[in-house]
């Protein structure tokens, strides 16, 4: 871990130990806030009153700011402003904040005053809770990056570490996010192909990022038709936890605690969206992310490289295809081995499995690809500087493709805001990620024996009315955010 990322971890640590309210004041008088003018350099246009940092709310689910930290350097508001194109586009002031909850502001701050909101405390209250039953699900990029946190080799896959050390906190169940990768994967595709053969709403968006989603609903409400209907794999590992999980079990949903451990900040304010609670409770009910998670462990004396384990049998199998969900471009290399196979009836072959093309650290990648008769136009791309670059040719009608993967953070989810890293670290991140989903069991989605199981026992068919109901959601514009 380089020296900046031990010292946020070091911060986070002491913070979370000091159990800090994460509800108390936390921003600066007025007095200090504002001097001279932003300039959007993007548009040349002067939005408002600089401000010397992002005005963070106390009711932002996602991000903290620590005021008795903050050097006002502004670094910040450049991460904001630059890489993912938010502020600047409003007139910001200490009581007036538009976030995507990518977190961009954290990476970028060396002094710690920009951190994700804490909630690790009431998973250990919740695990302290008899009466509940709690249930961790682990994203796939947190296995390639908890080892940073306990001077092992960056990108060491630590996954029946990682498990064994979630059942010595005291974690009820241990289950694999990358099983609900594989379920969207198996909806996705299909709601391509049917986007293709109705030649309607292309290019089709994938929808895992919410803080590419809720950047769509802010500045390109028109364009939402064009986001994947399909839930991320969190909110479905959540739906599926409430209803099939329960159900298997013999638990009642309302005991159910579950937590997602991720890399990402937006999840903490993807869960609290009201189209995604399961017959009126929430999905998932707790986001902490890999920082928090080592916290967890370093509380209750846990020592990572001593625990060993496996994830439980329901819901803890999953593809190669599901494992990359955390690189860049592995959302629409699993997606394409599935089209793939659902057009020709055979799975791809070996040029179509990698796609290099959308692989790597650059910012926009691009792919053209055959499937049978249909030849498919893939772009990839990270950070919403990026992105928008293809919104605005999908606006003026000159845009080519039929598949965009957006993801806010840079590599993809291995480079989230709850588990920082250098360009080298994630890289060392996605090789892991890619090498795991090479020596899986299975490469595809559809293959994947649990989820085969779930279509015929719970769901049905694909797209049908359950998966309707579980595996899918809406969205809504919020242009009056600005």
């Amino acid at each position: 871990m380089d020296k900046v990322n031990r010292r946020k971890f070091i911060r986070n640590f002491l913070i979370g130990n000091a159990s800090v309210i994460v509800g108390a004041s936390l921003l600066s008088s007025c007095s200090d806030v504002f001097s001279g003018e932003y300039t959007d350099q993007n548009k040349g246009a002067v939005i408002g009153k600089k401000l010397k940092y992002l005005p963070i709310q106390n009711d932002n689910p996602a991000i903290v700011r620590w005021s008795d930290k903050c050097e006002k350097c502004g670094e910040c508001i450049e991460a904001c402003a630059e890489k993912q194109l938010v502020f600047g586009t409003y007139l910001a002031s200490t009581t007036k904040h538009v976030c995507i909850h990518c977190g961009s502001c954290i990476l970028k701050c060396e002094e710690n005053a920009m951190t994700e909101k804490y909630h690790w405390t009431d998973v250990l209250k919740a695990i302290d809770n008899p009466s509940q039953i709690v249930i961790a699900s682990i994203s796939p990029a947190v296995r390639v990056g908890i080892g940073d946190y306990f001077n092992m080799d960056n990108g060491s896959f630590l996954v029946k570490n990682l498990v064994g050390a979630c059942r010595k906190i005291g974690f009820d169940y241990v289950l694999d996010t990358n099983f609900s990768a594989d379920l969207t994967i198996i909806e996705e595709a299909a709601e391509l192909q049917n986007r293709l053969q109705e030649k309607t709403d292309l290019p089709q968006f994938t929808s895992c990022c919410p803080a590419w989603v809720k950047y769509v609903e802010i500045y390109y409400p028109s364009l939402l038709k064009n986001l994947s209907t399909v839930r991320s794999p969190i909110s479905m590992q959540g739906s599926m936890i409430k209803s099939y999980f329960a159900q298997k079990n013999g638990i009642n949903p309302q005991n159910i605690i579950h937590v997602a451990i991720a890399p990402c900040t937006a999840k903490k304010y993807e869960i609290t969206r009201d189209e995604l609670t399961s017959s009126g409770i929430p999905s998932t009910d707790i986001v902490i992310t890999t920082n928090e998670l080592a916290i967890m462990m370093k509380n209750r004396k846990v020592s990572l490289t001593a625990q060993t384990g496996n994830f439980d049998s329901l819901m803890g199998a999953a593809s190669g295809g599901g494992i990359i969900f955390g690189n860049t471009g592995g959302v629409t290399r699993a997606a394409l081995r599935t089209a793939y196979f659902n057009i020709t009836g055979t799975n791809p072959p070996s040029n179509l499995m990698e796609v290099k093309q959308v692989q790597g650290l650059s910012g926009l990648k691009e792919a053209k690809v055959t499937i049978g008769s249909i030849t498919l136009n893939i772009a990839v791309c990270y950070e919403m500087r990026n992105a928008n670059i293809l919104l605005d040719q999908v606006l003026n009608g000159t845009c080519k493709y039929d598949f965009i993967e957006v993801m806010a953070c840079k590599g993809g989810c291995v480079g989230g805001a709850g588990q920082p890293a250098d360009s080298g670290t994630i890289e060392k991140r996605i090789k892991a990620l890619d090498t795991a989903d090479t020596q899986a069991v299975t490469r595809f989605s559809h293959e994947n024996p649990e989820v085969k199981a779930i279509y015929k026992d719970f769901i049905g068919e694909v797209g049908g009315s359950n998966a309707k109901k579980y595996l899918h959601t809406n969205y809504n514009s919020k242009s009056n955010l600005l």
